[in-house]
């Protein structure tokens, strides 16, 4: 009895957002509608979450990448590195030695102060093991983003914009298991290869990404 009640009051309320029109008179369609749980979260989450990949090479992992600028000793001699960019300079024969302290950024965006080579491999281990977030690096999101909130526990709506990655990923994790969301299409993906999708639903959006996934690296 319990289960039936769950069901017919997520179908109630997800049945009240698509008869809901904002301001501009647009309707938000049932068939759009989404949740904190949903495949489709999963996905735009896997897409916006913070890449730290760039620095492999440094920090071994790319479960989160070191917060510019820091120090590194190349070759013994010291160096400061501001950008991803001039990470490109060391070569994989090169001696590296990453100089304490420094922060890290996790996937999810958290930081973190490190002060030693054993507390690095603790945050390592420790994010890779709890933070199973598959990263997309092969597909972007283009900029900007709206997304329609219907929220039961108080009944109100409400519209918010988004501009990057960082805060369309925080929105997504501070999501309450009673919320009820629709991005509002159409909507643009690009991939690697600057090549532009147009996305007119969430059942397009999820296709989109699971064929390039299949090749992505």
């Amino acid at each position: 009895m319990v289960k039936y009640y769950k069901y017919t009051l997520l179908f109630f309320t997800i049945s009240i957002f698509g008869c809901y029109n904002d301001d501009d008179n647009q309707v938000v369609e049932a068939f759009n509608a989404t949740h904190k749980s949903s495949e489709l979260t999963s996905v735009i989450k896997s897409i916006t979450s913070h890449d730290g990949s760039f620095d492999d090479h440094i920090d071994n992992t790319s479960c989160f990448s070191l917060v510019f600028p820091y120090q590194l000793k190349i070759n013994s001699k010291l160096q400061t590195f501001n950008s991803s960019r001039e990470l490109l300079t060391i070569n994989d024969t090169d001696e590296i030695e990453i100089v304490f302290p420094i922060s890290i950024a996790l996937k999810n965006y958290q930081i973190f102060e490190v002060n030693s080579s054993s507390e690095l491999m603790t945050h390592k281990s420790i994010c890779e093991e709890s933070l199973h977030i598959e990263s997309n690096s092969c597909l972007d999101l283009v900029y900007s983003i709206t997304i329609k909130e219907f929220n039961e526990l108080n009944g109100t709506f409400e519209t918010f914009h988004f501009t990057n990655n960082k805060d369309i990923y925080l929105y997504l994790e501070e999501l309450h298991d009673s919320d009820v969301y629709e991005i509002q299409y159409p909507i643009s993906l690009t991939d690697n290869n600057s090549e532009t999708t147009i996305i007119n639903s969430s059942h397009e959006f999820i296709e989109a990404y699971e064929f390039v996934d299949s090749y992505c690296d």
